[in-house]
Formats: structure tokens, C-alpha cells, sequence
């Protein structure tokens, strides 16, 4: 009999499903093969008539955390009655250990229990059946901006941290900034170093509309939409959701006299990772603040204690209070050799190496390891103890059941053991977590590109012709493969979108790994289109540079590789011992968007010399020249700090690419630019001129000739 089909239902409620007579005669008649105890009957009555009490208060919902009496156990619950109905339905002669050898006709595991949550989680269209039988394959849409919200947190790459604000880049080529709050510590003393890969929650997205001249003569101002998505990576908005007293209480029984090993070795399962602000830096250790997802006994916020011996790696004290003071600022840089809070010395430490000395002061931000916890003499749970792991430890550091007991509890950054439930139109469907929870894998998230084959355009040639070409990973995540180890990358309790990551850099938590090799203003030739987003852009693939680097650019790709081929047998992956999923990894893309693709055909000024408007590329012609498989004579790189996804962005027209200079950056003191274009006449007898991508120059009346003609 086949496996019944995953239902989703709405928020909060749960659907029953009625059996027939004839099936349940079969049931029945396999039932009598193997007779259950009159206990284990009676015990099944009790947890059935349980759970159906459960599913009558819509507040108790193990998914989504609502109400204060959501039951930390639905999780065991729901897997336990979903086991049965799958035992039911495939015949007692299945057991226990067999379930994940089990495959369908296209090599992946069979999902062994049902999921309230629909296939591929939040934001994935479903499969569906077109005119003429043919059946669609699910297509995960795109997180853009309209998708995030409040309470939404996801992963991101700290790309710069000043004092006022920090620049954070976040999945989809967005950015998000953290801003400091009122008479609050500089972000430098906050926020760990550039490239620190670590979970952030969205306080709220904005969209402003500000005004802008297009040159320095007009009267009338041109509205401009921004976008502004504000993070914060503090305890109590990141940990929101966390139910760290059951966690505690299931891990009480068995930790005794644990004592701690090391930080990568726990005698008593794996420890949970959860974010922590240092209160206070005392002789001995660190009060870590939780964000008040612990509550003591008299009701209060609890406390952790993070001791020096537990910490691995090197680690440097601060004294705030000379922090505060700008001088006492200038002789710790001499002192220390540089290894200050101010944002240039972060900038230079954190590129270095990712092994620097971590700094603990008060106000810093960390992700620590919960110890296993002790017990007083009382039989009441002592002060929390905690460790601050290296990133190679958090690396591979897996999460268990008893962490997340409802969707709210997922936090970005988990290493989870998924399994593939379908291959979508772009990336794949998962379940995890004995198959209770769904997400998502995009194909910029699969941990490389791959591009058609020129022999298998449109789906012509070498195999089967119904098999979509570019959906290469439907050749890889199969078999043994279809199981694995991804990290979550973002997580909406409300939308449920749970999205994961293959990437390298994200696995490996490093994002010195997601540095895109080429610099910017670096012109390619014959990139080929892997990607068509219809009304928004095309991705490229890059063909292999033919230059070679230097010796230190050698040194640490080469170093970089084999941590990655070492990470992925660590995680029992084993993703690069396949050759096309190797090749794939090393390939590199670049995005383009519409406005960049394309020049209008008349980009010229009119005849009073003022600029035309701002030209946007149709979306037909856009079609012609980016279609799939197709070659892009020439493109500039623009944009290399899209550290999560780890694509660049680029433009093709020819203006762009052509152009002298990029930014005012690039500009060269005494340098001849020649054939630049003249793009309005100014009233005092100059002209302004454009050197490239909207960087102009004014070149006044008194050195336009060396005289007069």
C-alpha cells in the first residue's frame, strides 16, 4: 500500500483522517500477526485519549509555542502516533532499523512520519499537475524583502563594525544593519570581529522613500525607495522561543557527576549552544546573561557562569572602564599589540586568522555551550555553567530533539541531520528532526553551481529527455547521499519558512571562506547563464580563471579546500568524494541585475543638455540576450560582499563595463581618462562629465581649453 501523502493544515489545528472498512479489516488481520501485550494495550488507550485531549486546546501548539501550557513533549507525541500509522500502513514485517534504507523510485528516503508543517516548509510552492498529466516539481520561492519580518531571525556574515552601527550580510544579497542603542556600549565593544558567522533576529523592516537630485542644477528631486532591515544580536531577542528549562530537566537525570572533558567532548550528549551577553568579568570566570529564557526560583532572570578554564583557544581580558576613556583607548593599542575594540584594529585582527584571541569585556556578545548541569544538595540545579567553544567545535556540534521542542526553538546556526523528502525546480524539499520539521534548500545553498550541459539544452540529448538538465542535484542527493548534515540559515515560527545551508563557508561558520576570489573591477569574459529570474536578473557562471595566484593566495586556498574535504567526512557527508558535486563546488557565479544588463539604445543627453531619466531594461528584451545556457561576451565584477550566499554581483552593459571607474575610490590623481562622455552643460560655461557607474566630475569653464580659440 503506498505511504498516505503529508497534509498540512491550518495554524493550531490538527486534521483526523477516517479509515475505511476494508482497510481497516487489513490492519486488523496484520495486527493479529502480533498481539500487543494487555499493558502496552492499556497504555496506548491512556496516550491516544492524551493526545486527543492535546489536540482539542488549540493553544497547545507544538510547533509554533503559543500559550504558556504548550507541552514540551508533543514532539515525542506526534512522532510516536506517526510511527504508528506508518507501522499500519506498511505491515508490522518493517522494522525499526530498516526505515531509513527504505527508497522510492527516485533514490530518496522515505519520510517515516507526517508533518503538520506543508513540504518544503513556508514559502514553497507545492507540487502540482498541469494540463496534459504532467507533474510540476515544488519551487521554493526566493527570501526577498517582502518575506522577512519582526521575529524573523536569520544567519549572517558581520561585514563591518563601527561604533554607531554595523553592516551585516544576510541570505538572498541582503543587507541588514545593527544599530546602537540609546546609552548603550559602542558596537565595537559588542559585537564579535568581521566575518564572525552568528544568528541575528529582525527588529523591523522599513521602507523610506528619500529624496535625491539627479544633478547639481535641478530644482526638482527624484523619490527614491530605500530599504532598511535593523537586526539585533542580543540574548533576549535572539533566545526568544528557547525553552531551556525542559532541555535542563531532560538532561538532570543522567548528568550526576559529569565532569567536563574538553569543549568538543561532552560525556553526556550534545551541549546546546545558545547566544549570552557578558554581565561582568570576575577573577575567576564571567557572568553571562541569557536574555531571561531561565528563571531562578524566586522568579528573577538566572544568571550563567562562564569559567577561564572553560574556554577554548586564547581569550584576552578587557577593562571596560579604561575602554571608556580615549586615552587609556590609544595606549592599549600600544600595548596590545593592536588587539583593541576600536573598528580598524577589528577590521585587521579578524582577517588575519580566524584563530585571534576572543576578547571578553562587558557587554560582549558570544554563543557559549550549555555544561551538563549539577545539582545542589537540595536536589535544586546550581548556578547554569557554560564554555565558549572554538569556531571548529561549534562547527560540529549537532542538534538533538530535546533542544527544539516546538518550531519557536529553532535558531539559526543548527546543524541538523536532514533528509531529502523531494527534489524542487530549484533546490530540494527536506524533513528533520524524526521528520516532524520541514524546511528548504535553495540552489544557492547547496554548496556550489552547476551549469547545463551544451549537448542537454531544453532537455535534448544523452539520457532522459524528461529530466530537467540544470537540476543537477537530483543526480547527486540520492541514495545514501539523500541523508545529510545542513545548517539552518533562517527561521519564521509565524510563516513557517525554515531554510537550510550546504555552503562550505556556513558549514565550516568561517566567513573569511565566502571571499570571493576576483576583486571588484575585474572584467570576465564568456560567463554563461545558469539562472533566469523572470523581471529581476540572471545568474552567471564563471568559467576557470587562467591566472594563476600568488604563493600566499595558494597556500590558503589550498589550506582551505582540504578543511573543507576534512569538515565533510567529519559530518559523514561525504558530498566531495562524488566527482560532479567536487566540480560543482568550485564553480563561481556572478549576478546581474535588469537595470545593469543592458544600455538603452538612446543614452544620449537631449538637446539642452540635461540627463534622461533612469532607463529600465523590458523584460522581453531582457529574455532575448539572458536565456539559458546562453554566453555573455563580458562582465564587470561590482560587488563582492554578499558573504552569505557567496555570489557576486556584476554588471553587462557595455557602459559599465567600459567605464573608467567604479567608484570615487578608483579615481587616480593625475590620471588622462579619455573618450569620457559629457552628460549636461552647466550654466557657467562648464560641463559635467560621467567616469563611469554614476561617479561624475565637473570640469569648470576656466580649464575646459589651455585658450582661447
Amino acid at each position: 500500500m503506498a505511504a498516505p501523502q503529508a497534509m498540512a493544515f491550518p495554524r493550531g489545528k490538527r486534521t483526523t483522517t477516517s479509515t475505511s472498512s476494508s482497510s481497516k479489516d487489513d490492519k486488523d488481520k496484520r495486527s493479529s500477526k502480533k498481539r500487543p501485550s494487555p499493558s502496552s494495550s492499556t497504555a496506548a488507550n491512556q496516550h491516544e485519549s492524551a493526545t486527543k485531549k492535546t489536540t482539542e486546546k488549540k493553544e497547545k501548539d507544538f510547533l509554533f509555542g503559543s500559550g504558556a501550557a504548550a507541552d514540551g513533549n508533543d514532539l515525542n507525541v506526534l512522532a510516536s502516533r506517526s510511527k504508528k500509522k506508518r507501522t499500519a500502513d506498511y505491515g508490522d514485517h518493517l522494522d525499526d532499523d530498516d526505515d531509513d534504507l527504505r527508497t522510492n523510485k527516485d533514490g530518496l528516503l522515505i519520510n517515516n512520519t507526517i508533518s503538520t508543517l506543508p513540504l518544503g516548509g513556508g514559502a514553497v510552492l507545492q507540487p502540482s499537475t498541469v494540463a496534459g498529466g504532467r507533474r510540476m516539481p515544488a519551487k521554493i520561492e526566493l527570501l526577498s524583502f517582502g518575506k522577512l519580518g519582526k521575529g524573523m531571525k536569520v544567519l549572517g556574515v558581520i561585514r563591518e563594525v563601527k561604533e554607531e552601527y554595523a553592516v551585516v550580510s544576510l541570505p538572498t544579497m541582503l543587507t541588514g544593519f545593527v544599530r546602537r542603542t540609546s546609552n548603550g556600549p559602542p558596537l565595537t565593544q559588542v559585537l564579535p570581529p568581521v566575518n564572525t558567522i552568528m544568528a541575528f533576529s529582525i527588529l523591523q523592516t522599513t521602507t523610506e522613500e528619500v529624496t535625491t537630485k539627479s544633478s547639481p542644477s535641478s530644482k526638482a528631486a527624484t523619490p527614491v525607495k530605500k530599504r532598511r532591515i535593523e537586526l539585533s544580536p542580543l540574548p533576549n531577542h535572539v533566545n526568544s522561543g528557547i525553552r531551556l528549562d525542559e532541555f535542563l530537566s531532560s538532561t538532570t537525570s543522567s548528568s550526576s557527576k559529569s565532569k567536563f572533558a574538553s569543549t568538543a567532548n561532552y560525556e553526556n550528549g550534545t551541549p546546546m549552544i545558545i547566544r549570552g551577553r557578558i554581565v561582568s568579568v570576575e577573577d575567576h570566570g564571567c557572568i553571562v546573561d541569557l536574555g531571561g529564557v531561565l528563571l531562578s526560583a524566586t522568579g528573577e532572570k538566572a544568571k550563567a557562569f562562564l569559567k577561564f578554564d572553560n574556554i577554548e583557544g586564547d581569550y584576552e581580558v578587557v577593562d571596560d572602564e579604561e575602554g571608556d576613556d580615549d586615552d587609556n583607548m590609544d595606549e592599549d593599542v600600544e600595548d596590545d599589540d593592536g588587539r583593541d575594540t576600536k573598528p580598524m584594529d577589528v577590521d585587521k585582527s579578524s582577517s588575519k586568522t580566524a584563530g585571534s584571541k576572543r576578547l571578553l569585556n562587558k557587554h560582549r556578545v558570544y554563543d557559549f555551550a550549555i555544561l551538563p548541569p549539577q545539582t545542589s544538595g537540595e536536589g535544586s540545579l546550581s548556578i547554569l555553567q557554560l564554555s565558549l567553544p572554538s569556531t571548529s567545535t561549534l562547527a560540529t556540534l549537532r542538534t538533538t530533539s530535546e533542544m527544539v521542542p516546538s518550531l519557536s526553538s529553532l535558531v539559526p546556526g543548527m546543524l541538523m541531520d536532514v533528509q531529502v523528502e523531494q527534489h524542487a525546480k530549484n533546490g530540494m524539499c527536506v524533513s528533520f528532526m524524526k521528520g516532524v520539521y520541514r524546511g528548504a534548500l535553495d540552489e544557492d545553498h547547496l554548496g556550489g553551481w552547476r551549469s547545463c550541459d551544451e549537448k542537454k539544452k531544453k532537455g535534448l540529448g544523452g539520457g532522459d529527455s524528461k529530466e530537467d538538465p540544470s537540476m543537477w542535484w537530483k543526480k547527486v542527493f540520492r541514495g545514501k547521499h539523500a541523508k545529510f548534515s545542513a545548517r539552518i540559515i533562517a527561521v519564521d515560527a509565524a510563516t513557517k519558512i525554515v531554510r537550510l545551508s550546504l555552503n562550505a563557508h556556513i558549514l565550516s561558520l568561517r566567513g573569511e571562506y565566502s571571499s570571493f576570489p576576483l576583486p571588484v573591477g575585474t572584467i570576465v569574459q564568456n560567463a554563461q547563464v545558469i539562472r533566469v529570474d523572470p523581471g529581476i536578473g540572471a545568474l552567471l557562471a564563471l568559467p576557470p580563471s587562467e591566472t594563476s595566484p600568488d604563493d600566499d593566495a595558494a597556500t590558503a586556498q589550498l589550506d582551505k579546500i582540504n578543511h573543507i574535504i576534512q569538515l565533510d567526512r567529519d559530518l559523514s557527508n561525504n558530498l566531495m568524494s562524488i566527482s560532479e558535486y567536487k566540480a560543482a563546488s568550485k564553480v563561481l557565479t556572478a549576478y546581474v541585475h535588469i537595470s545593469k544588463s543592458i544600455d538603452p539604445e538612446n543614452n544620449k543627453s537631449n538637446k539642452k543638455g540635461k540627463p534622461q531619466a533612469k532607463h529600465r531594461t523590458p523584460e522581453a528584451l531582457f529574455a532575448r540576450h539572458f536565456s539559458i545556457n546562453s554566453r555573455v561576451k563580458s562582465l564587470r565584477i561590482l560587488s563582492t560582499s554578499n558573504l552569505i550566499d557567496g555570489i557576486a554581483s556584476c554588471a553587462t552593459a557595455k557602459s559599465i563595463v567600459n567605464a573608467h571607474v567604479l567608484t570615487h575610490e578608483d579615481i587616480v590623481p593625475g590620471k588622462i581618462y579619455r573618450n569620457v562622455p559629457v552628460i549636461q552643460l552647466l550654466d557657467g560655461g562648464g560641463v559635467l562629465v560621467d567616469l563611469g557607474l554614476g561617479t561624475k566630475g565637473i570640469i569648470p569653464a576656466m580649464h575646459l581649453f589651455d585658450k582661447a580659440s
